[in-house]
């Protein structure tokens, strides 16, 4: 009987876990979206002025990073590094394929 019920409140945790966790993906992952929609305009425009400067790939993506992190702030845009890192990224590919 015991083991019953303990078995019963187990699935029950683990339900409650899975609902929480679920919510908390929906939450996390809509920010995101939010984050890199505010910048999204500036960063392609960014990259794409980068695009035929005579630099190294590595120094074209430190100074959009740069830009692209003053523009945040000045736009009172919080936003963590690896966001800009992958705005960056995102930006470069859909570029690559010509802005499709």
């Amino acid at each position: 009987m015991f083991q019953r019920i303990r078995a019963a409140l187990r699935r029950v945790f683990n339900s409650l876990v899975r609902a929480l966790w679920g919510m908390l993906k929906q939450i996390f992952s809509g920010s995101v979206e939010i984050i890199l929609a505010q910048i999204k305009d500036f960063t392609l425009k960014t990259v794409q002025e980068l695009d035929t400067a005579t630099l190294t790939n590595e120094e074209k993506r430190k100074k959009a990073f740069r830009k692209i992190k003053r523009y945040a702030k000045e736009e009172g845009i919080a936003i963590r590094d690896s966001l800009i890192n992958l705005a960056i990224e995102i930006a470069v590919q859909y570029l690559k394929k010509g802005g499709k």
